[in-house]
């Protein structure tokens, strides 16, 4: 009877090791990553400094969920506020330098610091669509879906799914530069990328053909 007990324990523990998805980087698995932000590191020369404190992702089997923190509240500019958010969320979704464009954080960097990235798709938070959603941009400048950014205080949130992201796993890299109409005024993080679980080689994301014309991936207000 003891050693029974002992076997249905263990055969339960095996089911929930496999419910809760085993180890927190595999396929299956919920992986949360978050790169803090110095307060007060901003770069900007206007009156107006929108500042990070930082930025997590959690990738689950459908998408990844995007948070971005701020040391006081920001607006959406659907608002018509004149201090409104700006920016871009680059993602570099096969964690392959060599593949991908060349990340917006890296063009306007206030000092001589890298993301380390390739670029395959970005959120674009400059442009707006009637319906408050915004575009996913990929490397062909081709829009490739729209999120609606959730302006919540001092926080932003997006929710994107695999689909928007050429079907990718979920684990990338990322980095994200945030400001104003006129400048930028802050990245996160300061240097390199956050990871987002993903380990060892992978093959690299290949675009396919536009879904429709787009600006490109680099293009925004403060070219």
């Amino acid at each position: 009877m003891k050693r029974h007990r002992l076997f249905m324990r263990a055969l339960a523990a095996g089911w929930l090791l496999v419910a809760c998805g085993g180890d927190s980087s595999g396929p299956g698995s919920t992986t949360t990553a978050t790169a803090n932000d110095p307060t007060a590191d901003f770069f900007g020369a206007g009156v107006t400094q929108i500042d990070m404190t930082g930025m997590t992702i959690t990738r689950d089997t459908g998408g990844i969920d995007v948070v971005l923190n701020f040391t006081a509240t920001v607006l959406s500019p659907v608002s018509g506020n004149a201090n409104a958010l700006f920016g871009q969320v680059d993602f570099d979704v096969d964690q392959d330098t060599s593949t991908g464009l060349g990340s917006l954080v890296d063009v306007f960097r206030p000092d001589t610091g890298s993301t380390r990235m390739g670029v395959d798709f970005a959120l674009d938070l400059f442009t707006y669509n009637a319906d408050s959603t915004v575009n996913i941009l990929d490397t062909l400048g081709a829009i490739r879906g729209q999120v609606r950014p959730v302006f919540s205080g001092s926080r932003v949130s997006v929710r994107i799914r695999r689909t928007l992201l050429g079907s990718d796993d979920g684990f990338v890299n990322a980095a994200v530069i945030i400001g104003t109409a006129s400048e930028p005024t802050d990245i996160t993080p300061n240097n390199g990328h956050l990871r987002v679980g993903g380990t060892g080689p992978v093959a690299p994301y290949r675009p396919g053909a536009p879904m429709r014309p787009a600006a490109s991936i680099r293009k925004t207000p403060w070219n």
